[in-house]
């Protein structure tokens, strides 16, 4: 007896946004990926989280991890044609007070003043790297709320 041939209709591939780099505290995982949802981007970006985010591709106490984010970001444009990159940091990250010391716990302004800065060098490293793709940029605050970053 012969067995029947099953015909699968093939899917088209699904066009993906953006690779989000963001920090590994639990704490703002839940309001990351709400984010990225109002965005109309679930399931649609690929993610690289690591501590302190953008943080750790340019803080100096951070360099040898930076490998893994850019290899990183090459295959997930590879694999998946993404857009833009989504750098996000948070108010009250451990990895930005071992990067920039224990004044960002407590100074508001310092705080913003570094993230900010952290950012803007990261959008100038994947634009270097990477000029064709958009780079968005925020500060996640702890209850969710997102700053974008000029």
């Amino acid at each position: 007896m012969a067995t029947p041939r099953l015909a699968f209709a093939q899917k088209p591939s699904p066009t993906y946004e953006a690779m989000l780099m963001n920090c590994i505290d639990p704490r703002f995982s839940t309001n990351t990926w709400a984010f990225m949802g109002t965005q109309d981007w679930q399931n649609l970006y690929s993610q690289f989280t690591i501590a302190g985010g953008p943080i750790a591709a340019v803080a100096p106490v951070f360099e040898a991890w930076r490998k893994s984010w850019w290899d990183n970001l090459e295959i997930s444009i590879q694999l998946h044609q993404v857009k833009r990159v989504i750098g996000l940091c948070h108010r009250d990250c451990g990895a930005a007070a071992v990067a920039y010391g224990d004044q960002i716990k407590t100074n508001p302004a310092f705080e913003t003043a570094k993230l900010t800065e952290a950012l803007r060098m990261f959008r100038d490293e994947v634009k270097k790297r990477q000029p064709k793709l958009d780079v968005q940029l925020g500060i996640m605050a702890l209850n969710g709320a997102v700053q974008p970053i000029a």
